[in-house]
């Protein structure tokens, strides 16, 4: 992170409280890891899918917001083998313009498990598209066959909808 990046997360009350988490996933992390850093994210998003099962698709949305997970996240396409989401908002805009391999594995792991949970099939995440120019990331979901799936040993996990900021 530049000063500048930070003078401006700093100075904006929607993300000034992003600020450790910044720290943390944009510069320690890909010094520690390396090369590795977002096949590492990506299963760590898994993990904590596991951890934090979901009861539907919408759930997911809700999951990202209350716990400040890279922006909003909007499911935009599904069909029988795929969901189309798509992750928006000041701070993704801010990770893009700031972070020349910026990453966005860690969300594609916790999308990826929570459908495979939900939907009791195998699913995978990919990062499609980061567009610079509109702040936006695609992340695609591949659906598998069901007669796959191995459920994990999460619990399901209960949002709280009431205190949800998601409309």
């Amino acid at each position: 992170m530049d000063s500048q990046t930070y003078k401006q997360i700093l100075n904006d009350d929607q993300l000034n409280s992003l600020l450790g988490q910044e720290l943390i996933r944009d510069d320690l992390l890909p010094e520690i890891l390396g090369t590795e850093i977002h096949q590492l994210s990506y299963w760590a998003g898994k993990r904590l899918a596991r951890k934090y099962q979901l009861a539907d698709l919408e759930a997911i949305s809700t999951f990202f917001l209350q716990f400040n997970l890279g922006g909003n996240l909007n499911l935009t396409k599904r069909t029988a083998h795929k969901i189309n989401w798509t992750l928006t908002g000041k701070i993704v805009t801010k990770r893009i313009d700031a972070i020349d391999d910026v990453d966005f594995f860690l969300e594609a792991g916790i999308i990826a498990q929570n459908v495979t949970e939900i939907l009791e099939t195998p699913a995978e995440s990919e990062v499609m598209k980061v567009n610079k120019g509109k702040g936006t990331v695609i992340i695609e979901t591949e659906i598998g066959d069901p007669k796959n799936y191995q459920p994990s040993e999460g619990t399901p996990f209960e949002l709280d909808l009431q205190n949800s900021e998601s409309e």
